[in-house]
This record gives structure tokens, C-alpha cells and sequence, in this order.
């Protein structure tokens, strides 16, 4: 599995919902409610979510922390932007 692999719009769609529920960040971890994985293949690998997070940052969609420490993933105003586009 590569990053190329994972569609970015149910990743933004999730922090799209995420945010209007006013919780505001999500994080890479499994297990948790605002986990990324949620919107990922099932069984996608922990690397693999947190590279895929950090090129959406670097393309400005979302905000946060690509390094991996912890995520605090949010929808910026061009991902929601990309998220309504027809």
C-alpha cells in the first residue's frame, strides 16, 4: 500500500464532520474517536497514515503536525474548498 492509494476526500470529509461537531483536531493513533484511520483502508499502516497526513499538509488541505508526534489534523479553508468542488 502507498500513500496514492488512500483517497484524500474521505480524509476530508472526516475532518470536515469532526470540526462542524466543534471537535476540532484528530489524530493518527487507532483506537481513539477522532482517529484519521477511521477514513482510511482498514489495516493501513501507521507510516502510511502519517505520510499520507503530512502531504496533505504540504498541499495546504489540512493543518497540523506531519511529523508524527500526535497529529492535531484539522480541515483548512482549501481543503474544504477541494471538498465542494464539483
Amino acid at each position: 500500500m502507498q500513500c496514492k492509494d488512500i483517497p484524500e476526500k474521505p480524509i476530508l470529509s472526516f475532518l470536515n464532520e469532526r470540526q462542524k461537531e466543534g471537535k476540532n483536531w484528530c489524530c493518527w493513533f487507532e483506537g481513539f474517536e477522532n482517529s484519521i484511520g477511521q477514513a482510511m483502508p482498514l489495516d493501513t499502516p501507521e507510516k502510511i497514515r502519517i505520510t499520507k497526513m503530512a502531504k496533505l499538509i504540504k498541499r495546504g488541505l489540512v493543518s497540523g503536525c506531519g511529523c508524527g508526534c500526535r497529529g492535531d489534523y484539522e480541515i483548512t479553508d482549501k481543503g474544504i474548498e477541494l471538498l465542494n468542488a464539483p
